[in-house]
């Protein structure tokens, strides 16, 4: 491709959130230049499989792309991988890279994502302490998989729950999973979708540990001890954790940016503080649609809308952003949607099927519906969404929610 200094839009990632921005702004724009500068050197791709469905043979990696190198062509999207953007200086309107290579641009998209946040451990045993955030960091852990042996794997948050599951069905390995909660996914789930999930776990083969925060990893007779605070120890020959991730905000400070909630404070059309800058994806802090409070989100559909959202506003759209994001996931046979708040510390109005297969669970705060879970229930997830944005109010203590049809 033709590589300009100068661009109309300038998007920094190359992620969901910046191939959605590319595309609304060229259903808006037609003409003006676009430039996608990606860290990774892969075209943007979808990530959801790399914890899900690739490990089960659902998903192919030759199927990941968003979009084939053709079709970015044919949009006149311009990419640059594998060259980091280290500098932003927003008085002159200009990126610059690792390589060297200066940018300068009318309107700028910070969509960096983030990165996994990191355990310390000892130089010599990095080679087996494993996380997962990009492709290449599947195609490796996929190799180490593949040798078998025993595998500790810590966080009980989304990526840990997958992996585990994930892990608990390849040949050859032994999975210990280790969780500083009550089970799995324990800050959404109630107790007993918490006590399924936990037992589903458990026949599958995987040793679960619960109320375990990790201490250490270190090397010891040629294999790995993973310590916990309460003295207890696993021994092992890998490790893969998911502990959560810190959002690549480097060049938001260097701009000096407003920041909320750890990510860049951005307004209902995802413009931050600077009239040239907007954000989206994991970076951007946004009013919530139906509540008006700052939300930062951490989930693909999220990335995808915020990234669409932007780019039609950079593209001179003024439509406030509306949509309520969606997160999801699978854990052996069982599979979740949720929309809004969900958090298992909040109130919880429960509805189980009669055989107890389906669940819909709802958040409350303040009275009110904030959240809604869809416990292998399908099609219901903009109905969910209509019941949050009505701002329902419940007071009855039989009140069991419209939502299930059993």
């Amino acid at each position: 491709m033709t590589t300009y200094d100068y661009f109309d839009y300038l998007l920094v990632g190359a992620g969901p959130a910046a191939a959605a921005a590319a595309v609304a702004i060229r259903s808006k724009d037609m003409v003006g230049r676009i430039l996608m500068l990606g860290a990774e050197t892969e075209t943007p791709y979808q990530r959801p499989p790399l914890s899900k469905g690739l490990w089960l043979g659902k998903d192919k990696e030759a199927n990941l792309p968003l979009m084939s190198n053709a079709d970015w062509t044919a949009l006149k999207v311009d990419i640059v991988l594998g060259d980091p953007v280290t500098n932003l200086d927003p008085q002159q309107r200009t990126l610059s890279t690792s390589a060297g290579k200066t940018y300068h641009y009318h309107k700028s998209l910070l969509a960096m994502g983030g990165r996994p946040r990191q355990l310390t451990v000892p130089v010599t045993i990095q080679d087996r302490v494993f996380t997962l955030r990009t492709l290449a960091d599947y195609r490796r852990l996929r190799t180490q998989a593949a040798e078998g042996g025993k595998v500790v794997v810590i966080g009980g948050g989304f990526l840990g729950a997958e992996l585990a599951v994930a892990l608990s069905q390849q040949q050859g390995l032994d999975v210990h999973y280790a969780v500083s909660g009550d089970g799995p996914l324990a800050q959404i789930l109630p107790p007993v979708l918490l006590e399924k999930v936990s037992a589903r776990y458990r026949a599958a083969g995987v040793q679960l540990e619960t109320q375990k925060t990790l201490q250490e990893i270190r090397a010891e007779g040629g294999r790995l001890v993973v310590r916990f605070e309460d003295g207890h120890a696993l021994n092992c020959d890998w490790v893969v954790y998911g502990i959560g991730m810190e959002p690549n905000r480097a060049l938001a400070d260097v701009a000096d940016l407003k920041m909320a909630l750890g990510g860049i404070a951005v307004d209902a059309q995802m413009r931050s503080s600077d009239q040239h800058i907007w954000a989206a994806g994991d970076l951007a802090t946004y009013p919530d649609p139906v509540w008006g409070t700052p939300v930062r989100l951490e989930h693909w559909d999220n990335a995808e809308a915020t990234g669409h959202a932007a780019g039609l506003a950079m593209a001179g759209e003024t439509t406030s952003f509306a949509h309520q994001s969606l997160f999801y996931s699978d854990i052996y046979e069982f599979g979740f949607e949720a929309v809004g708040v969900c958090r298992s510390s909040m109130e919880c109005r429960t509805a189980l099927s009669p055989d107890g297969a389906q669940a819909v669970i709802y958040y409350l705060q303040d009275r009110r519906v904030r959240g809604v879970l869809l416990w292998n229930v399908w099609k219901k997830a903009d109905a969910a969404r209509a019941l949050i944005a009505a701002r329902t109010e419940v007071r009855q203590a039989s009140w069991k929610g419209p939502l299930q049809n059993w």
